[in-house]
């Protein structure tokens, strides 16, 4: 994590790669692992330390969470808040704005969007994905521009393109 007490803010970038299948909304969070260590010669060990960091980065979130004196928080990891259903504490917490407003920035998916994640209200989280190559997950390709104002307040605006462009067929 980074603080930036001049924005009165700080930025907490987690590793939940062990969530790659977390699309999957009926598996439990010990059923989950990040398949790409099936590629790796040490499959056993990969999967070990892929676990060790998605504990890592929720204890991380969770300290952060209840230490932090930053009024937002700006919260990301490669997967968007729907790969987590399986972790509730992990979705309540990002829901709760009490100590902090929490922005949440999740890619994998191709689109930029806020509509096809888990909703975080009052808190914000996106999917910033987009901008077409490997693939097109939605009609919203572009990217998202954050502004942070001196007075403590996050805007977020996403800037599209249209859909021809970034996924011509």
């Amino acid at each position: 994590y980074r603080e930036h007490p001049d924005l009165n803010l700080e930025v907490v970038g987690l590793d939940l790669n062990k969530f790659m299948d977390g699309w999957n909304m009926t598996a439990k969070a010990d059923e989950l692992n990040f398949a790409d260590c099936q590629w790796t010669p040490c499959k056993a060990e990969c999967i070990g330390n892929m676990n060790a960091r998605a504990e890592q980065a929720f204890d991380l979130f969770a300290d952060r969470y209840e230490n932090s004196d930053a009024k937002n928080l700006l919260v990301f990891s490669h997967y968007p808040t729907d790969y987590f259903s399986s972790r509730q504490d992990f979705l309540r917490n990002l829901s709760n704005n009490s100590n902090h407003d929490i922005i949440f920035f999740g890619g994998h998916r191709h689109n930029v969007d806020n509509t096809t994640t888990w909703g975080t209200a009052p808190n914000r989280n996106w999917v910033v994905g987009g901008g077409g190559g490997w693939s097109c997950d939605g009609p919203s390709q572009g990217f998202l521009v954050g502004t942070v104002g001196l007075d403590d307040w996050v805007e977020t605006t996403p800037v599209l393109v249209d859909y021809s462009v970034c996924c011509p067929r």
